[in-house]
């Protein structure tokens, strides 16, 4: 597994300290995303709450290369205890990004680094 990207070290990205959202702007088992482009890169993250627990990843199938999601903020399985890759149906555990199930067994998604002060999420 590797060290969590920084968006901060990013070309073209926010910056330490840009606030990308509230903690409750995000309802429990959904996720929101955040892109941005920098000439012809794109770059797509997205925060996925599961109570009081966050966690950021790249939108990115270690395996597929693809968005992980079809819908907008929809990045869980039906059961809501996986991560899922609606490409190939890939199951991801949502705190450490590890594919459990699929073809990418064993792979990591890319986490992200950020913080949460006073309620806010924050770019590290």
């Amino acid at each position: 597994m590797r060290d969590p990207i920084k968006l901060s070290d990013i070309s073209g990205g926010p910056a330490a300290g840009d606030v990308l959202c509230l903690v409750k702007d995000i309802a429990d088992g959904q996720a929101k995303e955040f892109s941005w482009r920098q000439g012809n890169d794109l770059h797509e993250i997205f925060i996925q709450r599961l109570g009081d627990d966050i966690h950021a990843f790249v939108n990115i199938c270690p395996h597929a290369g693809g968005p992980l999601n079809m819908d907008d903020g929809k990045f869980m399985e039906k059961t809501g205890r996986y991560l899922m890759c609606h490409t190939h149906g890939a199951l991801f555990d949502p705190k450490s990004g590890q594919c459990l199930a699929g073809p990418c067994n064993g792979a990591f998604l890319r986490a992200v680094a950020l913080e949460i002060k006073e309620g806010e999420i924050r770019v590290l």
